[in-house]
């Protein structure tokens, strides 16, 4: 029997309330309808509302748990992995997202981009060598677009910290939250019933209670104890 495994990813929370992860779905289930595979659910690969810009998904997320899997052998040769685009698996610099990809296929594994059809495997690469080229093409173009799109909110973020230096307002009304920020963004409400909830907190961790004191509030201990 050969094993299928599926990997679902997207980027943000938002992203949950549209079409992104019923879209992965059903393409994942389209494709296995005409081929002898059995998808494996031991091992569920979900990554939702995590970048893969900066690779967070494959060295911390469940793509990682995958790649572990693969190393420690609970990954057959010959198995498939599912993923809608290979922008799913990695939108960082081409060298890191190349790497990423020969290290699968490296151990047996046929990565099937869903979107396109189209199966790398060791063997798909050394019949047709145009099918790595393709394959860097489209990394070189995800990285491109999520840079893009870091440089497009970096920008809008440094024109909102000099708009709020000039006019004195809040930036932004996602806030720490025991605070709240006014309507006008002329400043903070003090939400006092959360506002209690971190003094009590601090208070704790002077008195030593917690598994790791701050050093900023060790240091204040050492001074009034």
């Amino acid at each position: 029997m050969i094993l299928a495994y599926s990997y679902i990813r997207f980027s943000t929370a938002e992203q949950a309330k549209g079409d992104s992860l019923r879209r992965q779905i059903e393409l994942r289930e389209k494709y296995l309808a005409g081929k002898s595979l059995q998808l494996d659910e031991t091992l569920t690969m979900r990554d939702l509302g995590v970048s893969a810009f900066k690779g967070a998904n494959a060295d911390e997320g469940a793509l990682g748990s995958f790649l572990q899997a693969i190393d420690e052998g609970r990954v057959s040769h010959g198995s498939f992995l599912l993923v809608e685009s290979l922008d799913r698996l990695s939108r960082a610099s081409v060298d890191v997202a190349l790497q990423l990809f020969l290290r699968i296929i490296g151990q047996g594994i046929t990565i099937v981009t869903l979107e396109d059809g189209r199966e790398y495997s060791q063997s798909s690469i050394k019949a047709n060598f145009t099918d790595l080229i393709v394959s860097i093409a489209i990394m070189a173009r995800a990285h491109e677009e999520s840079q893009r799109k870091s440089n497009l909110i970096s920008k809008a973020w440094k024109q909102k910290r000099v708009e709020a230096a000039k006019s004195g307002k809040v930036m932004s009304k996602v806030v720490p939250f025991w605070l709240k920020a006014k309507e006008d963004r002329s400043g903070f409400v003090v939400i006092e019933e959360k506002a209690k909830l971190i003094h009590r907190m601090f208070e704790l961790s002077l008195e030593g209670i917690g598994v790791v004191i701050p050093p900023f509030l060790a240091a204040v201990r050492s001074r009034v104890g």
